[in-house]
């Protein structure tokens, strides 16, 4: 019959074993991952100043650093469709008009599908979350479109916005993918 300290002996090293195999997402963000993370987005140097703009961030494990990462883009959306009322007053071209009410549509779908990322991203299930994203990246291209793909082609009122709503759903596709 084993010992009391031989059985205690074999549980300490099967539980030591079994958390080198844990998943990173368990692991607090520090400088070093945030690097990581940002190095494979297409802009390294907003991935930085985004996801430490939030102070939420170096207390966030894996999972927590994709709610974050949506929280901030859902509040550029935000931000984004409270401008729409703002611009729309200040174009008096019809089609410029119906352009941007367009937009205004895909930005309030846009919303949704964040929305929709972030509780799937919460019940982590991650495939569910890219799926939304994906979503909410093709409202965005719809909504370039409307002043890309019809004469007279213009640039969108809301195009540094979109800019960045592509640079955010980067940042929280990297940081997904490093879950999965």
């Amino acid at each position: 019959m084993a010992s009391p300290i031989s059985c205690l002996s074999i549980l300490v090293i099967s539980l030591l074993v079994a958390s080198l195999f844990c998943q990173v997402s368990h692991a607090l963000v520090d400088e070093a991952f945030l690097k990581n993370i940002c190095q494979k987005t297409v802009d390294y140097e907003f991935c930085q100043s985004t996801l430490r703009s939030d102070a939420r961030t170096f207390t966030a494990n894996l999972d927590g650093l994709v709610l974050i990462s949506i929280s901030i883009t859902v509040s550029h959306v935000l931000n984004t469709i409270d401008q729409i009322p703002n611009i729309l007053k200040t174009l008096t071209d019809p089609l410029d008009k119906t352009r941007l009410q367009n937009c205004q549509t895909d930005y309030n779908e846009i919303q949704v599908k964040l929305n929709a990322a972030f509780s799937a991203s919460d019940a982590k299930s991650y495939q569910e979350a890219l799926n939304s994203l994906s979503g909410a990246l093709i409202k965005r291209v719809e909504c370039n479109d409307e002043y890309r793909l019809t004469p007279p082609i213009r640039d969108s009122p809301l195009l540094d916005a979109s800019t960045k709503l592509q640079k955010l759903v980067d940042i929280t596709w990297v940081i997904i993918e490093e879950i999965v």
